[in-house]
Formats: structure tokens, sequence, C-alpha cells
């Protein structure tokens, strides 16, 4: 379980830190010259996320799938949900309320099935 947090942690901080640091991001093709550049917070977003995803195959390894993946899925939706709402200042609609009621709703079942 202790895992699996860090991977909800590491895989929502990743999704937040990119769109946090997508405003610097540049990419340029000028004389047949390529050029790319990316914010700090741009790169340490994608190493959270590329972290999460490495723990993700570890706690897939050792998880059974068809519980594991739903409840990955379920739990990072949220925390994302959360994350923008609170750090990105975005707005949350009524049918994102509900869905997510759906989605915590999901999670009890599951675990009343386990």
């Amino acid at each position: 379980m202790f895992l699996f947090l860090i991977y909800v942690v590491l895989s929502t901080s990743g999704l937040i830190l990119v769109k946090l640091g997508s405003q610097a991001n540049t990419i340029q093709i000028t004389n047949a010259v390529f050029s790319f550049s990316m914010s700090f917070t741009t790169i340490i977003g994608f190493l959270c996320y590329m972290l999460s995803f490495v723990l993700w195959m570890v706690i897939i390894s050792k998880s059974e799938v068809s519980y594991i993946v739903p409840m990955g899925v379920a739990f990072t939706n949220i925390a994302v949900l959360v994350g923008s709402k609170l750090i990105l200042q975005e707005q949350v609609s009524l049918g994102t309320v509900i869905g997510t009621g759906v989605i915590i709703l999901g999670i009890v079942i599951i675990q009343l099935a386990k």
C-alpha cells in the first residue's frame, strides 16, 4: 500500500508540475535547426512521472491487475482533480464532482468485493 501511495503522489505531482512549467516550454524550427527548451519545473514533472511509471510496473508485477489498475486510475484521477483545483486554480464543474463521486463509489464497491 505504501508503494501505491508513492505512485499516486509521484504521478499526480508529475502531471501538475508539467502543466505548471508548460508556459515556459518552447519548440522552434528555424533554418532546418531544431531548438527545444523546457523549464526546470517541467523537467522535475517529467522525472516524477517517469519514476511513477517505473514504480507502477513494480506494483503491477506484485498485484492482481484486475484490482490494482482500477484502483490506481481512480486514486490518481481524484488526486489530479484535487491538485488541479488547489494548485492550478482550475474550475471544477458539477459534472466533475458527480463523476468523482461515482469514482469513489466504485472504489468502495471494489473494496467490498475484495
